[in-house]
């Protein structure tokens, strides 16, 4: 009888410390791309010592939900990273065409996402948007790329969809097209007449989801990708 159990093993600190975070990854409490405190201040919320936090950490960074980004700053990785992220990657760089296969997979990705945020984001997240709509329109004033505010916003409607999975796919698909979206912003929207017109878009993106309607969130969605798409095609097919 006494066969049928087992003895409990109590757990050491480093495993209470990767538990724990691992459950807030796992529920979106940390968000792909959220730097964790540093070292220091986060071994004193969990009140543990900074080795135990050390051991934690890398048995995280393992299993790769955290990485060591410049300046030593860990960060949240998405989750689908090692199962998606690599092998696209492997594909993506194979030639540019590929590219335009990933970027796709964003866009419709991305309608349905857009339209998931026009049912479900909360008054904060819309006043968000706001802002960062906000940033793009002095950007465009001061005649600033805005890159940045860009991939805030899209960022912001994968956030609004609540849906944790949603949110780290479609980190996965901004990061592999991270260097190829730099390009773009420094060639095929370098031209102020584009960003006017990729400003208006998200806008019109904005309204939908303000309003709460999906089906509209996903046209407009579909109006602005494909107009990136097609800028992308051009850049790509005159610098073959």
């Amino acid at each position: 009888m006494d066969e049928l159990y087992k003895p409990i093993k109590p757990k050491r600190i480093s495993e209470e410390i990767v538990e724990q975070i691992k459950a807030l990854i796992f529920k979106g409490n940390l968000k792909p791309g959220e730097a964790l405190p540093p070292e220091r201040a986060l071994s004193k919320s969990l009140n543990v010592s900074r080795v135990s936090l050390r051991e934690a950490l890398n048995t995280l960074q393992g299993m790769g939900l955290l990485e060591i980004q410049q300046g030593n700053r860990t960060c949240v990785r998405p989750i689908t990273t090692r199962s998606i992220h690599d092998p696209l990657v492997s594909f993506s760089k194979n030639s540019r065409s590929n590219i335009l296969k990933v970027f796709e997979i964003r866009k419709y990705l991305e309608i349905g996402s857009v339209s998931l945020a026009a049912e479900r984001a909360t008054s904060e997240e819309i006043e968000q948007l706001e802002k960062i709509l906000k940033v793009m329109e002095e950007d465009l004033k001061e005649n600033r790329l805005g890159a940045k505010a860009d991939l805030d916003f899209h960022t912001t409607l994968a956030e609004a969809t609540h849906n944790q999975a949603y949110t780290h796919v479609m980190n996965t698909i901004y990061d592999l097209l991270q260097e190829e979206l730099r390009i773009a912003w420094g060639s095929v929207f370098r031209k102020k007449d584009s960003r006017k017109k990729l400003f208006q878009q998200h806008q019109n993106i904005f309204k939908a989801v303000k309003e709460h309607d999906p089906q509209r969130g996903a046209e407009e969605t579909l109006i602005h990708l494909n107009f990136v798409e097609e800028n992308w095609r051009k850049d790509f097919i005159n610098n073959i």
